[in-house]
Protein backbone atom coordinates (compact mmCIF):
# COMPACT_ATOMS: atom_id res chain seq x y z
CA UNK A 1 0.00 0.00 0.00
CA UNK A 2 2.55 2.13 0.70
CA UNK A 3 5.21 2.85 -2.36
CA UNK A 4 7.54 5.24 -3.58
CA UNK A 5 8.48 6.08 -7.11
CA UNK A 6 11.88 6.55 -6.72
CA UNK A 7 12.16 3.21 -5.62
CA UNK A 8 9.90 1.49 -8.37
CA UNK A 9 12.33 3.71 -11.00
CA UNK A 10 15.18 2.06 -9.62
CA UNK A 11 13.51 -1.42 -9.20
CA UNK A 12 12.47 -1.02 -13.39
CA UNK A 13 15.79 0.36 -13.82
CA UNK A 14 17.78 -3.30 -12.34
CA UNK A 15 15.01 -5.31 -13.77
CA UNK A 16 15.04 -3.45 -17.47
CA UNK A 17 18.88 -4.09 -17.42
CA UNK A 18 18.58 -7.29 -16.01
CA UNK A 19 16.00 -8.76 -17.86
CA UNK A 20 17.53 -7.52 -21.76
CA UNK A 21 20.76 -9.05 -20.41
CA UNK A 22 19.36 -12.41 -19.78
CA UNK A 23 17.22 -12.58 -23.05
CA UNK A 24 17.86 -10.14 -25.74
CA UNK A 25 20.32 -11.80 -28.35
CA UNK A 26 21.69 -8.48 -29.40
CA UNK A 27 23.34 -8.02 -25.93
CA UNK A 28 25.50 -11.06 -27.10
CA UNK A 29 27.39 -9.11 -30.05
CA UNK A 30 28.10 -7.02 -26.92
CA UNK A 31 28.69 -9.35 -24.01
CA UNK A 32 32.22 -7.68 -22.53
CA UNK A 33 30.57 -3.67 -23.23
CA UNK A 34 27.06 -4.81 -21.55
CA UNK A 35 28.60 -6.86 -18.56
CA UNK A 36 30.67 -4.43 -17.76
CA UNK A 37 28.31 -1.58 -17.90
CA UNK A 38 26.04 -4.35 -15.79
CA UNK A 39 28.68 -4.24 -12.99
CA UNK A 40 28.91 -0.73 -12.65
CA UNK A 41 24.70 0.22 -13.20
CA UNK A 42 24.25 -2.99 -10.67
CA UNK A 43 27.24 -1.09 -7.98
CA UNK A 44 25.99 2.27 -8.22
CA UNK A 45 22.00 1.20 -8.08
CA UNK A 46 22.61 -1.08 -5.13
CA UNK A 47 24.78 2.07 -3.65
CA UNK A 48 22.06 4.18 -3.95
CA UNK A 49 19.66 1.75 -2.88
CA UNK A 50 21.32 1.44 0.48
CA UNK A 51 21.47 5.04 0.56
CA UNK A 52 17.92 5.20 -0.40
CA UNK A 53 16.96 3.04 1.84
CA UNK A 54 18.31 4.74 4.42
CA UNK A 55 16.89 8.09 4.01
CA UNK A 56 13.07 6.40 3.08
CA UNK A 57 13.85 5.30 6.94
CA UNK A 58 14.75 8.38 8.38
CA UNK A 59 11.87 10.38 7.11
CA UNK A 60 9.49 7.52 7.94
CA UNK A 61 10.80 7.83 11.61
CA UNK A 62 11.00 11.89 11.18
CA UNK A 63 7.24 11.75 9.79
CA UNK A 64 6.07 9.53 12.49
CA UNK A 65 7.35 11.32 15.31
CA UNK A 66 5.74 14.15 13.46
CA UNK A 67 2.16 12.66 13.86
CA UNK A 68 2.84 11.39 17.16
CA UNK A 69 4.21 14.99 18.53
CA UNK A 70 0.89 16.76 16.99
CA UNK A 71 -1.31 14.22 18.46
CA UNK A 72 -0.14 14.77 22.12
CA UNK A 73 0.22 18.66 21.10
CA UNK A 74 -3.65 18.58 20.33
CA UNK A 75 -4.19 17.06 23.35
CA UNK A 76 -2.25 19.25 25.46
CA UNK A 77 -3.36 22.09 23.94
CA UNK A 78 -7.09 20.90 24.77
CA UNK A 79 -6.37 19.98 28.26
CA UNK A 80 -4.49 23.49 28.34
CA UNK A 81 -7.67 25.22 27.41
CA UNK A 82 -10.00 23.63 29.62
CA UNK A 83 -7.77 24.18 32.63
CA UNK A 84 -7.32 27.85 31.54
CA UNK A 85 -11.10 28.04 30.72
CA UNK A 86 -12.05 26.49 34.70
CA UNK A 87 -8.75 29.01 35.92
CA UNK A 88 -10.59 32.27 34.34
CA UNK A 89 -14.22 31.10 36.11
CA UNK A 90 -12.51 30.48 39.68
CA UNK A 91 -10.23 33.97 39.35
CA UNK A 92 -13.82 35.59 38.52
CA UNK A 93 -15.64 33.87 41.25
CA UNK A 94 -12.79 35.21 43.29
CA UNK A 95 -13.50 38.41 42.66
CA UNK A 96 -17.15 38.47 42.77
CA UNK A 97 -16.90 36.42 46.24
CA UNK A 98 -14.09 38.61 47.00
CA UNK A 99 -16.57 42.14 46.79
CA UNK A 100 -19.44 40.21 48.80
CA UNK A 101 -16.75 39.60 51.56
CA UNK A 102 -16.01 43.20 51.41
CA UNK A 103 -19.82 44.34 51.65
CA UNK A 104 -20.26 41.71 54.50
CA UNK A 105 -17.78 43.29 56.56
CA UNK A 106 -18.71 46.67 55.79
CA UNK A 107 -22.18 45.63 56.64
CA UNK A 108 -20.97 43.81 59.39
CA UNK A 109 -18.98 47.08 61.03
CA UNK A 110 -22.25 49.14 60.37
CA UNK A 111 -24.57 46.50 62.66
CA UNK A 112 -22.21 46.21 65.34
CA UNK A 113 -21.99 50.19 65.67
CA UNK A 114 -25.48 50.45 65.52
CA UNK A 115 -25.66 47.49 68.50
CA UNK A 116 -22.88 49.14 70.67
CA UNK A 117 -24.79 52.89 70.61
CA UNK A 118 -28.14 50.57 70.82
CA UNK A 119 -26.91 49.36 74.02
CA UNK A 120 -25.46 52.70 74.97
CA UNK A 121 -28.87 54.18 74.88
CA UNK A 122 -30.17 51.45 76.66
CA UNK A 123 -28.31 51.76 79.79
CA UNK A 124 -28.94 55.95 79.17
CA UNK A 125 -32.83 54.81 79.29
CA UNK A 126 -32.48 51.71 82.49
CA UNK A 127 -30.70 54.92 84.60
CA UNK A 128 -33.43 57.65 83.27
CA UNK A 129 -36.02 55.27 84.79
CA UNK A 130 -34.22 53.89 87.46
CA UNK A 131 -33.59 57.61 88.82
CA UNK A 132 -36.99 58.63 88.36
CA UNK A 133 -38.17 55.30 90.50
CA UNK A 134 -36.05 56.52 93.05
CA UNK A 135 -37.25 60.31 93.14
CA UNK A 136 -41.07 58.73 92.76
CA UNK A 137 -40.03 56.90 96.36
CA UNK A 138 -38.47 59.83 97.81
CA UNK A 139 -40.68 62.36 97.38
CA UNK A 140 -43.84 60.91 97.16
CA UNK A 141 -47.39 61.71 95.03
CA UNK A 142 -46.38 64.68 92.90
CA UNK A 143 -50.22 65.55 93.33
CA UNK A 144 -50.75 65.50 97.36
CA UNK A 145 -47.56 67.63 97.69
CA UNK A 146 -48.92 70.55 95.38
CA UNK A 147 -52.54 70.18 97.36
CA UNK A 148 -50.24 70.07 100.37
CA UNK A 149 -48.67 73.78 99.46
CA UNK A 150 -52.14 75.30 98.48
CA UNK A 151 -53.65 73.77 102.12
CA UNK A 152 -50.98 75.70 103.76
CA UNK A 153 -51.79 79.04 102.08
CA UNK A 154 -49.68 79.07 98.78
CA UNK A 155 -50.33 81.10 95.97
CA UNK A 156 -53.41 78.72 94.00
CA UNK A 157 -51.41 80.01 90.63
CA UNK A 158 -48.51 78.62 92.14
CA UNK A 159 -50.75 75.15 92.74
CA UNK A 160 -51.63 75.21 89.65
CA UNK A 161 -48.19 75.57 87.74
CA UNK A 162 -46.99 72.97 89.72
CA UNK A 163 -49.98 70.51 89.02
CA UNK A 164 -48.80 71.58 85.39
CA UNK A 165 -45.45 70.67 85.75
CA UNK A 166 -45.82 67.42 87.58
CA UNK A 167 -47.96 66.59 84.63
CA UNK A 168 -45.49 67.21 81.84
CA UNK A 169 -42.99 65.22 84.11
CA UNK A 170 -45.25 62.47 84.02
CA UNK A 171 -45.40 62.64 80.14
CA UNK A 172 -41.47 62.81 79.91
CA UNK A 173 -41.11 59.52 82.23
CA UNK A 174 -43.59 57.68 79.66
CA UNK A 175 -41.51 58.71 76.91
CA UNK A 176 -38.67 57.75 78.92
CA UNK A 177 -40.19 54.36 79.24
CA UNK A 178 -41.34 53.96 75.95
CA UNK A 179 -37.94 54.51 74.39
CA UNK A 180 -36.42 52.24 76.67
CA UNK A 181 -38.93 49.44 75.58
CA UNK A 182 -37.95 50.33 71.67
CA UNK A 183 -34.61 50.28 72.54
CA UNK A 184 -34.37 46.80 73.61
CA UNK A 185 -36.67 45.63 70.66
CA UNK A 186 -34.18 47.38 68.48
CA UNK A 187 -31.19 46.02 70.37
CA UNK A 188 -32.18 42.28 69.70
CA UNK A 189 -32.54 43.03 66.41
CA UNK A 190 -29.54 44.15 65.71
CA UNK A 191 -27.86 41.50 67.04
CA UNK A 192 -29.44 39.08 65.30
CA UNK A 193 -28.63 41.09 62.57
CA UNK A 194 -24.60 40.93 63.67
CA UNK A 195 -25.06 37.37 64.36
CA UNK A 196 -26.32 36.34 60.58
CA UNK A 197 -24.26 38.85 59.07
CA UNK A 198 -21.36 37.43 60.71
CA UNK A 199 -22.47 33.56 60.26
CA UNK A 200 -22.28 35.51 56.36
CA UNK A 201 -18.87 36.31 56.32
CA UNK A 202 -17.50 32.81 57.88
CA UNK A 203 -19.67 31.04 55.13
CA UNK A 204 -17.92 33.61 52.76
CA UNK A 205 -14.62 33.46 53.87
CA UNK A 206 -14.27 29.59 54.30
CA UNK A 207 -15.79 29.63 50.33
CA UNK A 208 -13.61 31.76 49.40
CA UNK A 209 -10.42 30.06 50.89
CA UNK A 210 -12.13 26.89 48.97
CA UNK A 211 -11.88 28.65 46.19
CA UNK A 212 -8.48 30.43 46.53
CA UNK A 213 -6.91 26.65 46.81
CA UNK A 214 -8.59 25.38 43.51
CA UNK A 215 -7.45 28.43 41.68
CA UNK A 216 -4.06 28.31 42.95
CA UNK A 217 -4.22 24.09 42.57
CA UNK A 218 -5.14 25.17 38.38
CA UNK A 219 -2.43 27.89 38.21
CA UNK A 220 -0.20 25.06 38.67
CA UNK A 221 -1.63 22.87 36.56
CA UNK A 222 -1.88 25.18 33.74
CA UNK A 223 1.96 26.00 34.29
CA UNK A 224 2.48 22.77 33.88
CA UNK A 225 0.29 22.07 30.99
CA UNK A 226 2.07 25.13 29.10
CA UNK A 227 5.45 24.19 29.65
CA UNK A 228 4.39 20.29 28.30
CA UNK A 229 2.70 22.47 25.37
CA UNK A 230 5.95 24.47 24.71
CA UNK A 231 8.25 21.18 24.87
CA UNK A 232 5.49 19.42 22.27
CA UNK A 233 5.78 22.33 20.16
CA UNK A 234 9.67 22.11 20.18
CA UNK A 235 9.75 18.66 19.71
CA UNK A 236 6.72 18.49 16.70
CA UNK A 237 9.29 22.08 14.86
CA UNK A 238 12.02 19.60 15.05
CA UNK A 239 10.09 16.57 13.77
CA UNK A 240 9.12 18.92 11.33
CA UNK A 241 13.10 20.02 10.13
CA UNK A 242 13.71 16.31 10.31
CA UNK A 243 11.31 15.47 7.93
CA UNK A 244 12.03 18.29 5.81
CA UNK A 245 15.66 17.29 5.43
CA UNK A 246 14.93 13.74 5.02
CA UNK A 247 12.50 14.97 2.26
CA UNK A 248 14.89 16.99 0.36
CA UNK A 249 17.25 14.81 0.50
CA UNK A 250 15.37 11.56 -0.56
CA UNK A 251 13.79 13.72 -3.32
CA UNK A 252 17.43 14.94 -4.53
CA UNK A 253 18.68 11.34 -4.37
CA UNK A 254 15.15 10.94 -6.58
CA UNK A 255 16.04 12.98 -9.33
CA UNK A 256 19.32 11.38 -9.79
CA UNK A 257 18.00 8.06 -9.96
CA UNK A 258 15.27 9.00 -12.35
CA UNK A 259 17.67 10.80 -14.35
CA UNK A 260 20.18 7.96 -14.35
CA UNK A 261 17.04 5.42 -14.81
CA UNK A 262 15.74 7.37 -18.17
CA UNK A 263 19.33 7.43 -19.57
CA UNK A 264 19.23 3.32 -19.11
CA UNK A 265 16.12 3.12 -20.55
CA UNK A 266 16.54 5.02 -23.57
CA UNK A 267 18.99 2.77 -24.29
CA UNK A 268 17.19 -0.49 -23.00
CA UNK A 269 14.05 0.74 -25.27
CA UNK A 270 16.75 1.10 -28.35
CA UNK A 271 17.69 -2.39 -28.21
CA UNK A 272 14.11 -3.68 -27.27
CA UNK A 273 12.89 -3.86 -31.10
CA UNK A 274 15.92 -6.60 -31.57
CA UNK A 275 14.77 -8.42 -28.74
CA UNK A 276 11.10 -8.38 -30.02
CA UNK A 277 12.18 -9.74 -33.52
CA UNK A 278 14.64 -12.44 -31.73
CA UNK A 279 10.97 -13.45 -31.09
CA UNK A 280 12.08 -15.11 -28.13
CA UNK A 281 9.43 -15.71 -25.47
CA UNK A 282 11.95 -14.51 -22.81
CA UNK A 283 13.35 -16.16 -19.53
CA UNK A 284 11.16 -18.98 -19.26
CA UNK A 285 8.18 -16.66 -20.64
CA UNK A 286 5.19 -17.96 -21.95
CA UNK A 287 2.60 -17.27 -24.75
CA UNK A 288 0.36 -14.97 -24.57
CA UNK A 289 -0.45 -11.19 -24.46
CA UNK A 290 -2.46 -10.88 -21.42
CA UNK A 291 -1.22 -11.47 -17.41
CA UNK A 292 -3.12 -12.99 -14.98
CA UNK A 293 -4.62 -12.48 -11.79
CA UNK A 294 -1.66 -13.02 -8.98
CA UNK A 295 -4.78 -13.32 -6.35
CA UNK A 296 -8.32 -13.46 -6.33
CA UNK A 297 -9.63 -10.08 -3.89
CA UNK A 298 -11.10 -6.79 -4.46
CA UNK A 299 -8.77 -4.07 -5.61
CA UNK A 300 -8.26 -1.57 -2.37
CA UNK A 301 -5.94 0.99 -4.30
CA UNK A 302 -5.63 1.90 -7.33
CA UNK A 303 -2.92 2.80 -9.57
CA UNK A 304 -2.42 6.28 -9.89
CA UNK A 305 -1.78 9.58 -8.31
CA UNK A 306 -2.71 9.66 -4.49
CA UNK A 307 -1.33 11.54 -1.22
CA UNK A 308 1.27 9.31 0.04
CA UNK A 309 -0.15 8.01 3.62
CA UNK A 310 3.03 8.28 5.62
CA UNK A 311 4.74 11.30 3.87
CA UNK A 312 1.76 13.14 2.99
CA UNK A 313 3.55 13.65 -0.68
CA UNK A 314 1.09 13.64 -3.88
CA UNK A 315 3.00 11.12 -5.47
CA UNK A 316 2.51 8.01 -8.04
CA UNK A 317 0.89 4.80 -6.67
CA UNK A 318 2.78 2.70 -8.94
CA UNK A 319 0.76 -0.87 -8.71
CA UNK A 320 -2.40 -2.20 -7.45
CA UNK A 321 -3.25 -3.02 -4.41
CA UNK A 322 -5.29 -6.07 -3.93
CA UNK A 323 -7.29 -6.52 -0.25
CA UNK A 324 -6.12 -10.02 0.76
CA UNK A 325 -5.96 -11.52 4.48
CA UNK A 326 -2.09 -12.07 5.24
CA UNK A 327 -0.75 -15.65 3.92
CA UNK A 328 -2.83 -15.86 1.14
CA UNK A 329 -0.94 -17.49 -1.88
CA UNK A 330 0.20 -15.17 -4.83
CA UNK A 331 0.60 -16.70 -8.04
CA UNK A 332 2.86 -16.03 -11.20
CA UNK A 333 1.03 -13.56 -13.38
CA UNK A 334 2.09 -15.26 -16.25
CA UNK A 335 5.31 -17.97 -16.93
CA UNK A 336 9.24 -16.71 -16.94
CA UNK A 337 12.31 -16.04 -14.57
CA UNK A 338 12.11 -14.70 -10.89
CA UNK A 339 15.00 -12.65 -11.31
CA UNK A 340 15.27 -11.13 -7.91
CA UNK A 341 13.62 -11.49 -4.19
CA UNK A 342 14.56 -9.39 -1.73
CA UNK A 343 13.33 -7.11 1.44
CA UNK A 344 13.17 -3.07 0.46
CA UNK A 345 12.11 -0.72 3.11
CA UNK A 346 8.97 0.52 1.49
CA UNK A 347 8.13 -2.99 -0.32
CA UNK A 348 9.14 -4.94 2.11
CA UNK A 349 9.24 -8.82 0.71
CA UNK A 350 9.35 -8.15 -2.76
CA UNK A 351 9.41 -10.72 -5.89
CA UNK A 352 10.89 -9.35 -9.32
CA UNK A 353 9.96 -11.69 -12.27
CA UNK A 354 10.35 -11.39 -15.54
CA UNK A 355 7.38 -12.49 -18.03
CA UNK A 356 9.46 -12.08 -21.05
CA UNK A 357 7.66 -10.18 -24.25
CA UNK A 358 4.35 -9.43 -24.23
CA UNK A 359 2.53 -7.28 -26.93
CA UNK A 360 5.92 -6.59 -28.47
CA UNK A 361 7.48 -5.46 -24.95
CA UNK A 362 9.68 -6.48 -22.11
CA UNK A 363 7.37 -6.98 -19.45
CA UNK A 364 8.50 -7.33 -15.88
CA UNK A 365 6.06 -7.87 -13.12
CA UNK A 366 6.92 -7.48 -9.23
CA UNK A 367 4.52 -8.80 -6.07
CA UNK A 368 5.05 -6.80 -3.21
CA UNK A 369 4.56 -6.39 1.16
CA UNK A 370 4.87 -10.48 1.11
CA UNK A 371 4.88 -12.28 4.17
CA UNK A 372 7.33 -15.12 2.49
CA UNK A 373 8.52 -16.33 -0.57
CA UNK A 374 7.96 -19.98 -2.24
CA UNK A 375 10.67 -20.32 -4.24
CA UNK A 376 13.71 -19.30 -4.60
CA UNK A 377 15.34 -16.84 -7.02
CA UNK A 378 16.31 -18.03 -10.53
CA UNK A 379 13.85 -20.07 -10.80
CA UNK A 380 11.25 -20.67 -13.71
CA UNK A 381 7.77 -20.65 -12.99
CA UNK A 382 4.98 -20.81 -14.39
CA UNK A 383 1.56 -19.23 -15.21
CA UNK A 384 -0.36 -19.50 -12.28
CA UNK A 385 2.27 -20.81 -10.32
CA UNK A 386 2.45 -20.53 -6.02
CA UNK A 387 5.36 -18.00 -5.69
CA UNK A 388 4.94 -16.31 -2.92
CA UNK A 389 2.24 -15.70 0.43
CA UNK A 390 0.80 -12.16 1.01
CA UNK A 391 1.53 -9.95 3.97
CA UNK A 392 1.96 -6.43 5.26
CA UNK A 393 5.98 -6.10 5.37
CA UNK A 394 7.53 -2.63 4.27
CA UNK A 395 5.29 0.26 4.47
CA UNK A 396 2.10 -1.20 4.91
CA UNK A 397 -1.24 -0.33 7.06
CA UNK A 398 -2.40 -3.44 6.91
CA UNK A 399 -2.64 -7.17 4.86
CA UNK A 400 -2.89 -6.86 1.09
CA UNK A 401 -0.80 -7.35 -2.39
CA UNK A 402 0.94 -4.33 -3.97
CA UNK A 403 0.94 -5.66 -8.03
CA UNK A 404 3.10 -4.13 -10.27
CA UNK A 405 3.67 -4.61 -13.96
CA UNK A 406 7.03 -2.66 -16.07
CA UNK A 407 6.70 -2.78 -19.41
CA UNK A 408 9.84 -1.99 -21.35
CA UNK A 409 11.50 0.01 -18.29
CA UNK A 410 8.39 2.38 -16.83
CA UNK A 411 5.56 1.03 -14.43
CA UNK A 412 1.90 0.74 -16.07
CA UNK A 413 -1.99 0.56 -15.03
CA UNK A 414 -1.63 -3.43 -13.69
CA UNK A 415 -5.17 -3.11 -14.91
CA UNK A 416 -4.55 -2.78 -18.86
CA UNK A 417 -2.50 -6.11 -18.60
CA UNK A 418 -5.02 -8.45 -16.41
Amino acid sequence: MFTSTRKAAFAALLATVLVATLTSPSFADKKDDLQKQKRQASGAAADAKKDLDASTKEFVRAATALKAAQGKLDTAQATLGGTRGRLATAKARDAQMQARLDQSQADLVVARAKLDKGQKDLRTSERAVEQFAVEQIESGDPGLRAFSGLLQGEDPGAFAEEVTLNHAVSDDQVATMQRLDSTRVILKLNRQKVKKLRDEVKGQREEAAANLVEKNRLEVAAEGQAQQVTELVVARTGARNSAGQARREDDRRYREQVAESSRLSAQLRALAPKRVKSGGKGSGGDKGGTLSYPVNGPITSPYGMRKHPVTGVYKLHDGTDFGVPCGTPVHAAAGGTIIQQYFNAAYGNRVILDNGVKRGVSVVTTYNHLSRFAVSSGSKVKRGQLIAYSGTTGYSTGCHLHFMVIANGFTVNPIGWL
